[in-house]
């Protein structure tokens, strides 16, 4: 495999190489390491792994601006549209609201998934990051892209696990990833099936069905996919399991996102356990002060 063309936006050094060695290993077919391409599954964290969480992750951003939308009426939101966002935003993050009585309020009118993810196409065209004065989907990372690419290019069937809503990332995820949406895992709402005017559509109720983070990643992949990944990628303690998981398969890649660079990016620690986890498991980490030549894509 002629590798040296391979993630130029990456740092010779011994992220790169171990991701090369990786797939050199698996899509070889004569390497006593050689994994058919049915079996090359690949699992992505979303925040502070595929594209910036700081200083706060995108979607609780949408989320609140939603809610100030609909008080200037500025997006086409119905009846009850506050309280099923604060009930859908304490239950993603409990300390955000203070009020707990909200999650008892009446359910009203039911939003549909396909409203939803026009809200979501539209917020991101208009939305800006309060540093880098550029659209969400402009800072994605642009090491993360090539190494997505690459791995789709060597037979990989790549999977997007967040601890975010799927409704959140579908709309979006194809176009800067490549990943379809039917393989975004991610945190779920209870849905129904509702007929309006002689039509079908799928609304979500602000009651929260499965969360998609920690042990839930695991259970999310083994039931979607019904295939243990070969690889993982993340950066927190959200993804230890799943980085865990996909370390038991006989050959295995499992790497750690650290952001090291506050000049470029932020600076933050993906906290105590998760290094020791690293530690103990042998996984790779990627230091993004030193690894990657380039953050986001340029212009």
């Amino acid at each position: 495999m002629d590798t040296q063309n391979y993630l130029p936006s990456w740092q010779p050094g011994l992220a790169r190489n171990h991701i090369l060695a990786f797939l050199e290993r698996v899509t070889t077919p004569d390497s006593p390491e050689f994994v058919p391409p049915q079996q090359r599954i690949a699992t992505f964290d979303n925040d502070g792994t595929l594209w910036l969480e700081k200083p706060n992750i995108t979607e609780l951003v949408f989320l609140k601006d939603l809610m100030r939308f609909d008080e200037k009426r500025t997006l086409p939101v119905g009846a009850g549209l506050r309280q099923r966002v604060k009930h859908w935003l304490h239950h993603i993050h409990d300390e955000l609201i203070e009020d707990a009585s909200l999650l008892f309020k009446e359910f009203r009118e039911g939003i549909s998934t396909d409203e939803y993810h026009s809200w979501v196409a539209d917020w991101l065209d208009k939305a800006r990051h309060p540093r880098f004065d550029k659209p969400y989907t402009e800072l994605t990372y642009l090491p993360m892209r090539e190494v997505l690419q690459l791995f789709a290019a060597h037979g990989f069937k790549n999977y997007l696990v967040s601890g975010g809503s799927c409704y959140f990332i579908r709309p979006w995820c194809e176009a800067a990833y490549g990943i379809p949406p039917e393989q975004v895992i991610g945190s779920k709402l209870i849905t129904r099936l509702s007929d309006k005017s002689g039509g079908l559509e799928v609304e979500m109720a602000p009651v929260p069905w499965f969360f998609d983070n920690g042990p839930g990643k695991v259970l999310a992949i083994e039931s979607q996919i019904a295939r243990r990944p070969i690889a993982a990628f993340g950066n927190s303690s959200g993804d230890i399991q799943m980085l865990r998981w996909a370390g038991t398969s006989p050959t295995s890649l499992c790497m750690l996102i650290e952001h090291t660079d506050d000049e470029r990016e932020y600076r933050y620690s993906p906290g105590d356990d998760t290094l020791a986890a690293a530690k103990s498991h042998g996984w790779t980490k990627v230091d993004m002060q030193r690894d990657w030549r380039q953050i986001f894509q340029p212009g």
